[in-house]
């Protein structure tokens, strides 16, 4: 990941769990209204934690990605050089000392340019 990218996943994620927060999340922690536990009586449940934490990191994974992929459609980044420009650079700077011939240049040049 490109600098860019970790700052808007970081963001998303942010504001997930600020949203999260404001639409009431957690508000069911502790003793709550179904007694100790929460469910009915059951105590602490590792499995029913760890498949919670499994859902959550899915769904802002899912978002985060979703996220990098519009700022991407929506600024693309610059386009590299193309690569023949730098190959048909080299093959002149051969060709200016000498270490090649005419022909040998000429044929090197038509094989870059696809010819």
């Amino acid at each position: 990941m490109r600098g860019r990218d970790i700052v808007i996943v970081v963001g998303a994620v942010v504001l997930i769990v600020l949203l999260f927060g404001l639409l009431g999340g957690g508000m069911m922690m502790g003793w709550g209204m179904m007694g100790p536990g929460g469910m009915g009586g059951f105590w602490f449940n590792p499995l029913g934690w760890i498949v919670m934490l499994l859902f959550w990191a899915l769904i802002i994974g899912g978002i985060a990605l979703l996220v990098i992929w519009l700022f991407r459609e929506v600024a693309p980044t610059a386009a590299a050089p193309a690569a023949p420009s730098r190959a048909l650079d080299i093959l002149k700077e051969r060709y200016a000392r000498g270490e090649i011939t005419r022909e040998q240049y000429e044929e090197m040049k038509r094989e870059i340019e696809g010819r």
